[in-house]
């Protein structure tokens, strides 16, 4: 199914760990079945956490025609910029900030943060909503939903995000709709209502498709 590994090539050159390989998450020859749309076209894309710059880099290459822009709260990160590549410097647990992000319109959206429970779900919440029609949400390393993990990143939340996630797709799924052979019901979600549940609700609306990888999961925007 990921037959092309253009993209995990770049990440091999530019070194970033989403790259395939013993020290890599083997994230990109999935994502590449999903962004190859946005190869050429223009359009601006948002990663949340920048580290080094690797990735950063790395999209600028794949995606000529596009804007890309990242956000971090360490100044040393604005060291990654370039002709096409922005660094925000600003803190992502502070909501206008995450706000304020809105208006750079992005088409696809990466969370490669800080892998805390609130940060995922504060960033999701209050970004996914503007993503445009068709754009692309990535949460990375919702493995830390997970135990052992859990107890580090969970920051006093009870609600793993891995949960929510399961949840919208859920609520996709069983979608209160007419039921196609029990004309007289509804199909109906299988568990009973969690945290977000009115948010969670509204995005699986707004939602085609959620996709879960290893470590990671990817939604596209109805």
């Amino acid at each position: 199914m990921f037959q092309s590994r253009l993209l995990d090539d770049l990440g091999h050159r530019y070194k970033t760990d989403k790259r395939s390989g013993q020290r890599g998450h083997d994230f990109l020859r999935k994502y590449e079945f999903f962004l190859r749309p946005f190869k050429d076209l223009e359009f601006t894309l948002l990663e949340l956490g920048v580290y080094k710059g690797a990735s950063l880099r790395m999209w600028a290459d794949y995606f000529p025609q596009a804007k890309i822009v990242g956000v971090d709260n360490e100044p040393q990160t604005v060291a990654a910029e370039s002709e096409r590549i922005q660094v925000i410097l600003g803190d992502l647990a502070q909501l206008d900030f995450l706000q304020s992000l809105t208006a750079i319109e992005p088409s696809v959206i990466i969370d490669d943060a800080s892998h805390w429970w609130p940060d995922q779900l504060r960033a999701f919440f209050a970004l996914y909503p503007y993503l445009e029609t068709g754009g692309v949400y990535i949460m990375e390393d919702i493995h830390t939903s997970f135990p052992p993990l859990d107890s580090l990143f969970k920051a006093n939340f009870h609600t793993p995000p891995f949960v929510i996630l399961q949840k919208l797709a859920e609520y996709l799924t069983g979608n209160e709709k007419p039921c196609p052979i029990l004309k007289d019901q509804n199909i109906s979600p299988i568990s009973a209502p969690t945290i977000f549940h009115e948010d969670i609700m509204y995005l699986a609306q707004e939602t085609d498709a959620v996709v879960f990888f290893e470590r990671a999961c990817l939604l596209i925007k109805k």
